[in-house]
């Protein structure tokens, strides 16, 4: 039975794939943080409230806990001692073994491509762009040489914590950090060809663009459990929101598809290919 809680109101723009994602990824964070809550759609907003007691339900005390938990990959910590000392070798001294620098290459391949873990209270492993078998690896938007969690990590540094949850999905920083590009208004505003280059090889020249940290981060979060259903063609991807109270496991079959009776609305949106491996999250359409 639900406790007669004020329910965190985040403001929503539903033609933004980003910003739903990010919707259900905090979700996900809140239920793991309060045993327990249910989100959904309302008008212009997302809605999320406790389904029991929650000690200090607050806007603040989500994203406190989640702007300072423990965020890491999945390499062990004997990887990560070793990356380290073989990081302290010169690329010369490791050449001249050249077991050292081959070793020195696949401790960097893990550590570009590991799982990212969420530490206490979430305990959440994020690994959705490894799956192969049921297609999350396709809605993967960075290239092989990034490093999935040194842009999570960047995308947690510079989210804003002292905003109101209305303004969260659009509060935004200028910085030199690399997005994920979900945010469809990021990835709406030109490609690198459009552009006329890549900001990626740019971002320690000191060149900053315009990001919107939390909704990044909570959307990377929110693809572990929520999947968009396939389109007819090549990476065009459908979601669909709901308007009752829904637990995370019940959300996700809406979110997908699987469960018509409880859908809301459905959008469709498309990937922009920014080169063969680059991807961005282009805006949805109501159908």
């Amino acid at each position: 039975m639900s406790v007669n809680k004020c329910p965190i109101a985040i403001r929503f723009q539903p033609t933004n794939p980003g910003q739903f994602f990010a919707c259900c990824g905090l979700l996900e964070l809140a239920d793991r943080l309060w045993n327990g809550v249910e989100g959904w759609f309302e008008g212009d907003k997302y809605l999320l409230r406790p389904t029991g007691i929650a000690t200090n339900w607050s806007s603040a005390t989500l994203l406190t806990k989640l702007a300072s938990c423990m965020l890491l990959n999945a390499m062990t910590a004997a990887q990560r001692e070793r990356r380290t000392e073989l990081s302290n070798i010169s690329k010369k001294g490791r050449e001249a073994d050249g077991s050292l620098e081959s070793e020195k290459k696949q401790l960097d391949a893990v550590y570009r491509e590991s799982p990212v873990v969420l530490g206490e209270p979430f305990n959440l492993t994020v690994n959705w762009f490894l799956d192969e078998y049921s297609g999350g690896s396709d809605l993967k938007t960075w290239a092989g040489q990034q490093c999935v969690i040194d842009i999570a990590t960047e995308m947690r540094r510079h989210m804003l914590t002292d905003i109101p949850s209305e303004e969260w999905l659009f509060g935004s920083v200028a910085a030199n950090a690399v997005p994920f590009n979900f945010d469809s208004d990021l990835g709406s505003a030109g490609s690198d060809l459009d552009l006329g280059f890549s900001l990626d090889p740019l971002k320690d020249t000191g060149l900053t663009i315009r990001t919107r940290p939390l909704l990044e981060f909570a959307a990377f979060i929110g693809l572990q459990r929520f999947r968009p259903q396939r389109g007819a063609h090549r990476g065009v991807y459908q979601f669909a929101t709901w308007d009752e109270g829904l637990l995370p496991e019940a959300a996700a079959a809406v979110a997908c598809g699987s469960v018509e009776c409880l859908k809301a609305r459905t959008f469709q949106f498309r990937l922009l290919y920014r080169t063969k491996y680059l991807k961005s999250f282009l805006p949805a359409i109501s159908i």
